[in-house]
């Protein structure tokens, strides 16, 4: 009997070994089979990309329009101005070649609320003929005491009043130099500056004189 019971214990303990080295070798299958079928990492997501700055509307701009002539005349430093020939009441050229007259002054004082010298003028004097076609070619950026009697000009003013307005004449696609026109000649005006150049030069020749409403 002893020796049975110990030949059942090595068998006991034979079977006992089998099973668990099924158990192991079962569990390495589990482990195996589970990380073939397990779900591969995922990439993580890229970095959002922020989102672009919003356009400023045109209101929204710091930056004022600004009037193509008026950029043109400080980019040369020369205010050309044109002046009529066939009225030497307003102005004249002496033999020295200098303008002197009212017109003249006005356009001096323009030229230095613009930003430039007073000797920054280039005068252009101009038959009536040839009034329109200076003003609308560009060959003068202003003309003193012309028409407007086409669409292709527009009248400032008027900047004087004796028996008849005169005005400020420019090309009527250039609106913003119009305004700004209309401010240099209120504050010419606002100064003194305005009764200044009639003092000096119309008054003494007996024209009555006023700036324009």
């Amino acid at each position: 009997m002893g020796v049975v019971d110990g030949e059942e214990g090595t068998m006991r303990m034979r079977v006992l070994a089998a099973v668990a080295a099924v158990a192991v070798v079962s569990s390495c299958g589990v482990d195996a089979g589970s990380a073939s079928n397990a779900i591969p990492p995922q990439p993580l997501p890229a970095p959002s990309t922020p989102p672009p700055a919003p356009v400023p509307l045109a209101g929204d701009s710091v930056e004022l329009d600004v009037s193509p002539t008026l950029a043109a005349i400080r980019q040369r430093r020369m205010l050309r101005v044109g002046v009529r020939a066939d009225t030497p009441q307003f102005v004249t050229r002496d033999a020295a070649g200098e303008y002197q007259g009212f017109d003249a002054e006005i356009a001096r004082d323009l030229a230095r609320r613009i930003g430039l010298d007073a000797g920054q003028v280039q005068f252009r004097r101009l038959p009536p003929t040839l009034l329109v076609d200076a003003v609308a070619t560009g060959n003068v950026d202003v003309l003193l005491g012309g028409t407007a009697d086409t669409p292709q000009l527009i009248a400032v003013g008027p900047y004087v009043v004796t028996d008849a307005e005169r005005y400020l004449v420019i090309r009527s696609d250039d609106r913003l130099f119009a305004e700004e026109l209309r401010a240099l000649v209120a504050e010419s005006v606002a100064d003194g500056s305005w009764q200044r150049a009639y003092e000096t030069t119309l008054r003494p020749a007996g024209i009555q004189a006023r700036p324009g409403s």
